[in-house]
Parts: structure tokens; C-alpha cells; sequence
């Protein structure tokens, strides 16, 4: 579905590092001054279409994009409504700020982790995205985190060393810049280097969102209006870990929180992200010997939540992907 690539964009990404927008289009009536005739001018026009993007005199195509910018234009494109009414995890993000319910979205559907400063969680919302960053965050936008943690690190260095700066790839980066690489969601520049450090441009983010997460409309709706592809009824049980929660890490490597599910594979692919009553976004990113068939464990901050929580039956669940 949304992930599958337009065939014009995918020739031209070999080339260019890049995906290139085709090459006719039916223009919008866009309100930014600055696209006329740019490579991205079509993507955004999608985006502008959806409501992804929103009014402006000018896009600014050729400017970096902030964090901020890039993870709400990633959980806009996917249809997902944003989550209300929930105290932001992160310390420089109020939970009034204009932000705060995208950001808590992408984090409880791990799309974002943040970082610990000073014993803090901290979001960074100004910083510019890396090309590598943007390549992780991407693949965990499109739920297929699961299928990078199952990619041999042997095969992601023999990968990266197939580019001249393929060994700049920092390590947190390596396997889902490989996995990338790979399956051809990015490919070299045209001077055959990955530029793991140069900073994403509006445009190309825009390109990038439009092709690998923009929803097509056709999909179910869950009660939250967010699109889905399956419903499940299961039984959830919860889980919790003891206070120093920024150490401990579940099975995909995220860190253990709100929003991280156990799961068994075989019925929730791990990377999902999920929709669940009566507890929220997640993202199946944990396993369990307790986990099997329709049965899903939640993550609870603290033990009594998690005792309170105890086994119910017949909940339902929206795998979102």
C-alpha cells in the first residue's frame, strides 16, 4: 500500500539520491511563491492537497527541516489524529504547545524516542534532521522496524561499504540505512555517496513523506478516525519495569514505555503501530514467552497502573499499517 514506490520517482532516485516528483502533473492552486517548477513541486502538491502541509506564502523547499516539522508532516501523512488531552513526555515541549500531540503521537508510536539531558526526556524540536535520521525515523513511520532488527549486521556493513563514505554511517543508523539502501526507499547521490550527515531539505522530506506514508483513503477507520488495515479482538495483559526506565530497552531496542506493546509476530508483525481500546496508540515493539496468539502486553509506567490494568478480555485492536 504505502509502500510501494511511483515508478518515475524510483528511476529518478538512482540518480539523484533522491525521489524526484513525475514529471506531469495537474497543478493545484498552491499558495507557496517558491515551487513553481522545483523537482519536489508535485509532492508538495500532494501534501498541500491532503492538508498534510497547510497555507503559506512560501514552502521554503530548499531550507532544512526541524524535527518538529518533519515528525508532524510524517503523522499527518499516515492519517493519523493526533493524540488529545495527554501530558507531553518531553520536558521542552509543553503540553499546550502547538506540537505536544504530535509529538506525543510519534513517540508512542516509536517514531521518535527523544533523548535524556540531565535526567530529562527532551525532544530537540528546532534541531535539522540528518539524511540518516530521517532514513531511521522514516522506516519507523512506516512500521517496518521489525524487518530492519531481523536484517545480519554483516549484511548491513557489506551494504554500507559498497558506497565511498558508507562507513560514516554513525552505528545507531547502520542497519535501517542498509535496510534502506536494500529495498530502495533511498538510494546513493549522484556522485555515488550517501551523505549520512547532510541536512534533510523541506523538499525532500516532502518527496520522501509523499511517496512512503501518504494515505490513499481508501482504508477503515478506527473510532479515532485513523486509518487501519486489521481488527483484532484480543486479550491484554501489562507489564511495567522498575524505576530507571531510560536503560531498559524491549525487543526491537526501544526504550521501554508508554505505547511499547509485546506481541507474538505471528499474528501483530513487530514495527506495527497500533490503535488500542481503551489504552491508545502503541507500537508492537516488545515480545514476550507469556505473548502468544491474540494476546497483547502492555506497557504500564508504574505497578499499579499495571495491577490495575490486570487481564481483560475482548479488546479490540486496530493494527494501523
Amino acid at each position: 500500500m504505502k509502500k510501494m514506490l511511483i515508478l518515475a520517482s524510483l528511476a529518478a532516485v538512482i540518480f539523484t539520491g533522491m525521489p524526484k516528483a513525475e514529471a506531469e502533473t495537474t497543478r493545484a492552486n498552491l499558495p507557496y511563491t517558491d515551487v513553481a517548477g522545483h523537482w519536489a513541486e508535485k509532492d508538495i502538491q500532494q501534501l498541500y492537497i491532503t492538508e498534510v502541509i497547510g497555507d503559506a506564502k512560501s514552502f521554503r523547499p530548499d531550507d532544512p527541516i526541524t524535527r518538529a516539522e518533519l515528525i508532524t508532516m510524517f503523522v499527518k501523512a499516515k492519517g493519523v489524529q493526533p493524540a488529545a488531552q495527554e501530558a507531553s513526555p518531553f520536558a521542552d515541549i509543553p503540553s499546550g504547545d502547538w506540537l505536544a500531540p504530535y509529538a506525543i503521537t510519534a513517540y508512542r508510536l516509536g517514531i521518535v524516542h527523544g533523548e535524556y539531558s540531565e535526567g530529562k526526556l527532551v525532544f530537540k524540536p528546532d534541531e535539522l534532521v540528518s539524511r540518516e535520521e530521517m532514513v531511521s525515523m522514516l522506516i519507523r513511520a512506516m512500521g517496518d522496524s521489525g524487518k530492519v532488527n531481523q536484517l545480519p549486521w554483516s549484511s548491513a556493513i557489506q551494504t554500507l561499504r559498497q558506497y565511498p563514505d558508507g562507513r560514516s554511517v554513525e552505528e545507531a543508523y547502520q542497519r535501517s540505512f542498509a535496510f534502506a539502501l536494500q529495498n530502495r526507499l533511498v538510494n546513493p547521490y549522484q556522485d555515488g555517496n550517501l551523505q549520512p550527515h547532510h541536512e534533510i531539505t523541506r523538499a525532500e522530506a516532502a518527496t520522501y513523506t509523499a511517496i512512503h506514508l501518504l494515505e490513499k483513503g481508501e482504508e477503515q477507520k478506527a473510532p479515532t478516525g485513523t486509518p487501519f488495515t486489521k481488527k483484532l479482538t484480543v486479550e491484554t495483559t501489562a507489564y511495567t519495569y522498575p524505576e530507571d526506565k531510560a536503560e531498559a530497552l524491549s525487543y526491537l531496542e526501544f526504550p521501554l514505555r508508554v505505547g511499547i506493546v509485546a506481541v507474538d509476530p505471528a499474528v501483530i508483525p513487530l514495527g506495527s503501530h497500533l490503535y488500542i481500546e481503551g489504552y491508545g496508540y502503541a507500537v508492537a515493539a516488545d515480545i514476550g514467552s507469556a505473548v502468544k496468539n491474540n494476546r497483547v502486553d502492555l506497557f504500564f509506567s508504574s505497578r499499579v497502573e499495571a495491577l490495575n490494568h490486570g487481564i481483560k478480555d475482548g479488546v479490540t485492536v486496530y493494527v494501523l499499517d
